[in-house]
């Protein structure tokens, strides 16, 4: 037998050995000799060699079965391995790219919490840092010991080993407590002027990790010694740093942002996909706004090297430019687009709606290629799609006008199902919001569960949801449940102050549209708030809140269309042919009437854009213009000749190419019949208009519930009468015409009209006031000679039956009229 190998001759060629193959033979023959001391210093040594490429010469089952060698002898030793040892054993075996579940590196762990006492830092710090590189999840006695010993030696704690440790528990997802933390922190400060860039990023990038914002002071210590060793920054130490300010909500000083971009522009050649893709994401994340060479030179750098761009990197890069409102180069969105279509069948979810969500962002339309590529790609995951993903998807599609196929949409619709429970009111408006605009009405079933949650979560609705939700409602024609639109209602009033005008303007076109006819107190809290915005509202809010309110028969306060007239005259440069047709029907409707000051605006800007109107937009502006030229009380309004013969003419030309429906001819012969020689269109089109005008006077309609109850009464007080008596001229049908005998034994004729809810308008304090062609059918009633009562259904509901006889004995008498 051999005599044995002194150990001091044992530990001279293990440190010494010049390549891992000159190990090995040592290990061969003398690891029955080793010590726990020995076989740490083998394996570490041959990590280190393994690591040299001029000291690797063996094969990897070579190394493997010298390694199983030294793992015999090492689990001889039992409790025999002192801190040290267990700390650099570990180190190692990470280094040779063990993997956590491995047996040895469970049998090394288990020894921490024995050995943990006697750790100094470099050994806390090499052990947390080996169990994250090898993804072993050690017990939570080993955790909350290795925690315990940090905090009695924190203060002994260099750069490197706290930024290894922060970056080790980042990794591995352990959340240390409160008071380590707080006491990294300390010692952090302590030291903070000896970390380098790597340490400085490793460190932010594991508080970020882990969801921890540091403290103030302790953020600017960072952010100052960032600033004096910036020059030093690697291109992975610049994207680390600003990613984990972004991600913690942390946005730094114009300085030291300013010193990043210009460290980053002298390495930028140096970046790869990832620090791109994380560098421009941080910025967005912040708000922050990098200078344009930063920007040139980013782009430069990603179409050197978007081949390799992952999904992420891809999503987060073009998510990144639509939040900074920055357009990269047609080149650049070209090249993104290839890769995406290379890469596609690899995008999760999250990268699909990003990436839709920031071209409709930035209004790029991507080709039709890569729109049916993402949409295939979206159908084979789109169970794992989560709401928000859902909201971002179709709101994309319909922002950049992309009709998805049916299997699409009616696979969302599917989904939408199945997960509406954790819809959030911004998922729930963008989604109507986007089916709306698309022109898609889902199915029966999918509205009614999209209204089930929006009733359980409608307190936390902000206004923009609450108008996108209405609006698109209303859109695509669907009428809500009144429980519904009660509750948006009520939420309304709660966050009236919180409108933008095209909320505002959104939502009384939405209510308007459907034919909802919401509170006073809702409609005079949105007056209120209107008056305190107005100077904000552009034609289009303008426009669309007046027709609303026209449509609805409500009755705004004089303040309020006095408001309105005024920002019409600041902006009606701007108004289009549709916004000004509905803003003159309104008025004409509710019976208003505009200053001299603010019809000349309008009349200047219909001449400029009357070759824009549509056929519909220019019968309602010209029946508009009679009806305030005629029936307002007052002095009489004048309009240019020439507005009227633009006007004319287009609808001549429109009528030429048979695009004119029935409505518009009964306009047309309205018109012509309150202005006569003013308004005198073609003998054809006059001819066509009169016959629409008269078919529909002679088509039957029944009698309505106010019509009988008045005509009975008038059968109680034995008055003849004609139903529906069609007056000399043509233009009108009475409801009753009225016989009655006079004192003298003469008769006398009496126009009475029954007047329902849409004959008024209703203010918010409870008044009404007849509208404009209610007004202007009286005017022509009394123009023929007739005297004229009209019955209001509102008061007439009020009245019992001896009351009702009793009120139309007085009227009838008081026009002499024998009862």
């Amino acid at each position: 037998m051999s005599a044995a190998t002194p150990a001091r001759i044992l530990n001279s060629r293990i440190m010494n050995a010049q390549s891992d193959g000159v190990l090995a033979d040592t290990i061969k023959h003398h690891v029955g000799e080793f010590d726990a001391i020995q076989v740490s210093m083998a394996v570490s040594n041959l990590a280190k060699l393994t690591a040299r490429r001029g000291a690797r010469t063996l094969r990897k089952n070579q190394r493997d079965s010298v390694l199983l060698l030294l793992e015999e002898r090492l689990r001889g030793f039992r409790r025999n391995i002192r801190a040290r040892n267990v700390a650099n054993l570990l180190w190692s075996y990470a280094k040779l790219g063990y993997d956590g579940n491995h047996s040895i590196v469970h049998y090394l762990s288990d020894q921490v919490p024995r050995v943990v006492n006697d750790f100094d830092p470099q050994n806390l710090a090499n052990t947390v840092w080996a169990w994250a590189t090898m993804r072993h999840q050690p017990s939570a006695a080993a955790l909350a010991a290795l925690e315990r010993r940090m905090l009695a030696c924190v203060d002994n704690f260099k750069p490197q080993t706290l930024a290894n440790t922060a970056w080790a528990w980042a990794t591995m997802r352990h959340q240390p407590s409160a008071k380590v933390l707080v006491a990294l922190e300390r010692r952090m400060l302590a030291c903070v002027d000896d970390f380098k860039p790597q340490e400085l990023a490793n460190t932010v990038w594991a508080w970020a990790t882990m969801r921890h914002k540091p403290s103030a002071e302790v953020l600017a210590a960072l952010e100052r010694r960032t600033l004096a060793c910036v020059d030093d920054f690697k291109p992975q130490a610049l994207a680390n740093t600003v990613w984990a300010w972004a991600t913690m909500g942390h946005k730094p000083s114009a300085q030291v942002l300013a010193a990043l971009e210009r460290r980053m522009l002298v390495c930028v050649d140096d970046f790869d996909p990832q620090h791109l893709a994380n560098t421009v994401w941080a910025w967005a994340t912040m708000r922050h706004q990098p200078s344009a060479p930063a920007l040139v030179a980013l782009e430069r750098r990603m179409l050197a090297c978007v081949d390799d761009f992952n999904p992420q990197h891809l999503a987060n890069t073009v998510w990144a430019c639509a939040t900074m409102r920055h357009q990269p180069s047609a080149k650049v969105l070209a090249a993104l687009e290839r890769r995406i279509l290379a890469c596609v069948d690899n995008c999760i979810p999250q990268n699909l709606t990003n990436t839709v969500w920031a071209w409709a962002t930035m209004g790029h339309k991507p080709s039709a290629r890569a729109l049916a590529a993402l949409e295939r790609r979206i159908l084979a995951c789109v169970d794992d799609f989560k709401p928000q993903d859902v909201a971002n998807t179709v709101w994309a599609w319909a922002t950049m006008r992309h009709q998805p196929s049916a299997r699409a949409l009616a696979a969302l619709e599917r989904h939408v199902l199945a997960c509406v429970d954790d819809f959030k009111p911004q998922h729930l408006a963008n989604t109507v919001w986007a089916w709306a605009t698309m022109r898609h009405k889902p199915s029966a079933r999918a509205l009614a569960a999209l209204e089930r949650r929006i009733l359980a979560c409608v307190d936390d609705f902000k206004p923009q949801d609450v108008a996108n939700t209405v609006w698109a409602w209303a859109t695509m024609r669907h009428q809500p449940s009144a429980r519904a639109l009660a509750a948006l209602e009520r939420h309304v009033l709660a966050c009236v102050d919180d409108f933008d005008p095209q909320a505002l303007a959104n939502t009384v076109w939405a209510w308007a549209t459907m034919r909802h006819q919401p509170s006073a107190h809702v409609l005079a809290a949105l007056e209120r708030r209107m008056l305190a915005c107005f100077d904000d509202f552009i034609p289009q809010d303008l426009a669309n809140t007046v027709w609303a309110w026209a449509t609805m028969r409500h009755q705004p306060s004089a303040a309020e269309l006095a408001a309105l007239e005024r920002r019409m005259l600041a902006c009606v440069d701007d108004f289009n042919s549709q916004a000004l047709a509905n803003t003159v029907w309104a008025w004409a409707t509710m019976g208003h009437q505009p200053s001299a000051r603010a019809l000349a605006a309008f009349e200047r800007r219909m001449l400029a854009c009357v070759d824009d109107f549509e056929p519909q937009a220019l019968a309602n502006t010209v029946w508009a213009i009679a009806m305030l030229m005629n029936n307002i009380e007052g002095d009489k309004i004048t309009i240019d000749q020439d507005v009227l013969d633009q006007l004319l003419r287009r609808l001549e030309h429109a009528a030429q190419l048979r695009s004119l429906d029935v409505k518009v001819y009964w306009q047309i012969f309205h018109t012509h019949h309150l202005l006569s020689d003013r308004f005198k269109p073609s003998a054809a089109l006059l001819d066509q208009a009169r016959e629409a005008w008269a078919k529909q006077l002679n088509s039957s309609s029944s009698q309505s519930s106010l019509e009988k109850e008045v005509a009975a009464c008038l059968d109680r007080l034995s008055i003849t009468y004609d139903v529906e008596a069609l007056t000399e001229d043509g233009m009108h049908r009475i409801d009753m015409l009225a016989r009655g005998r006079t004192d003298d034994g003469g008769e006398r004729l009496l126009a009475i009209e029954c007047d329902g809810p849409s004959h008024f308008f209703q203010a918010s304090d409870g008044t009404y006031r007849i509208d404009g062609s209610t007004y202007a059918r009286n005017c022509d009633l009394r123009k023929l000679g007739l005297d004229v009562l009209c019955v209001a259904g509102h008061e007439w509901i009020r009245l019992t039956k001896d009351e009702r006889d009793a009120y139309l004995s007085s009227e009838l008498q008081e026009r002499g009229i024998v009862v």
